[in-house]
């Protein structure tokens, strides 16, 4: 499952770290879809998730080798901020 949604080439996910090192097998998880899912959890006060593979992969625009696990944790927080 391959990402086409716009969030991929948005200059926020400029700062996450890159992941190449593919040591959590989320190396090509698209970085767009691990923030929002991120959010949607921490809106949701769900328990934090550690395994994307369920979400789809993006090598395109700016999420190309971003940390999705760091993008996860960064919407996960603005979630919580949301929700309180």
């Amino acid at each position: 499952m391959i990402c086409k949604k716009a969030h991929r080439y948005l200059n926020e996910y400029n700062s996450l770290s890159e992941a190449q090192d593919n040591q959590y097998g989320d190396r090509h998880i698209c970085a767009g879809c691990a923030y929002e899912e991120g959010l949607r959890d921490g809106i949701n006060g769900n328990v934090k998730k550690n395994n994307f593979s369920h979400l789809p992969y993006s090598q395109a625009g700016t999420v190309r080798h971003k940390d999705a696990k760091e993008a996860y944790e960064e919407g996960y927080e603005e979630g919580r901020k949301r929700s309180s």
